[in-house]
């Protein structure tokens, strides 16, 4: 399926919306889902579909606001071979020392993709979190630089951890085979799967049951254990997984469930990592660090739930609004 890029697809509130009700600035560089955000200094992230998961300023200037592209003009193009990672810090820290906005969001994404290319804890891996390590340090030089140290709460976040996986499973050239997903168009078929690595949905129309179709036609994978784990729709209500979803697919370690309709059921890889499986998959911990003069130092959460990152962000910023999220900002400030 197609990426989500524009900001109209969010259904919640979101922290640029809340803080822009609080009258406070806001500034991002290529945070998901921001294109046509309500975002004072917005670089969203979204690259042309022809060509590819790519870097291209001129694209992405066509989604900002004009005054903002062409003042970012006049900072000049990214450095010849650098990473994505290295302009996007460039890019913050001209937005934290010109613009001093309340609330700035950055998404650093090397460190995903190593991990897919190489697998968790590989020398790449350590590399690359090196690099983005540095990047950190710029950042909050930037802030101090900008007279903002003794104001300013950092939170370093991620959304998953990896799993190493060394081959691919592909349920759907077992569908196609059982007829229920047609071959070179499978969104023309009697079910629509979507694949997120670790897991597997598998969508029918409400007035049709499919599922003893379904289930037969994936035998093979039960029988082979390449299956961790079922889900039906009201386990995936349950964990707060697609509605839309009639059933879901979890695969066993070591594998991805991948969204191929030709070669082998099973196709072995080099080293590689990927994410998508169940939260509480031992390996799959996210990253939370929170830092700052707000910041209570030395506590340790242990396990805390992601969804209470944004409310606690929200608490950083000044602002109640107990009806943002569904849980309590955590406890990390040094005045409760």
């Amino acid at each position: 399926g197609d990426w989500f890029w524009f900001a109209s697809a969010i259904k919640v509130p979101t922290l640029w919306e809340e803080a822009r009700r609080a009258h406070l600035s806001t500034a991002s560089v290529a945070w998901p889902v921001t294109v046509g955000a309500s975002i004072d200094w917005d670089i969203p992230e979204i690259w042309d579909p022809q060509k590819g998961e790519v870097a291209d300023p001129l694209y992405v200037a066509k989604y900002m606001n004009p005054l903002v592209a062409l003042e970012l003009a006049a900072l000049g193009a990214p450095e010849p071979g650098s990473d994505t990672d290295v302009d996007r810090t460039r890019l913050a820290v001209y937005l934290l020392k010109r613009h001093k906005p309340n609330l700035l969001l950055v998404h650093l994404e090397t460190l995903d993709m190593a991990e897919h290319a190489s697998g968790p804890q590989s020398p790449k891996v350590r590399e690359t979190l090196e690099r983005i390590d540095e990047h950190i340090a710029a950042l909050l030089t930037a802030v101090k630089e900008a007279g903002l140290e003794t104001t300013t709460d950092v939170f370093v976040v991620s959304d998953h951890g990896f799993l190493s996986i060394d081959r691919d499973v592909a349920p759907n050239i077992l569908l196609a085979k059982a007829g229920l997903l047609a071959v070179g168009n499978p969104g023309k078929g009697t079910v629509f799967t979507v694949s997120n690595g670790g897991s597997f949905f598998i969508y029918w129309p409400e007035e049709q049951d499919l599922r003893a179709a379904v289930d037969a036609a994936l035998k093979p994978l039960r029988d082979q254990g390449l299956v961790w784990s079922v889900l039906d729709r009201q386990a995936l209500k349950d964990l707060g997984a697609d509605p839309g979803a009639q059933m879901a697919l979890e695969a066993p370690d070591g594998s991805s469930l991948s969204g191929r309709l030709t070669g082998e059921l099973i196709e072995r890889l080099g080293p590689r990592g990927t994410h998508g499986f169940l939260p509480f998959r031992q390996g799959l911990e996210a990253s939370f660090i929170a830092w700052g003069p707000g910041i209570k130092p030395g506590a340790n959460l242990h396990h805390i739930r992601m969804t209470s990152i944004g409310p606690t962000i929200l608490r950083a910023l000044g602002i109640d609004d107990p009806k943002f999220g569904d849980d309590p900002p955590l406890q990390v400030f040094r005045q409760w």
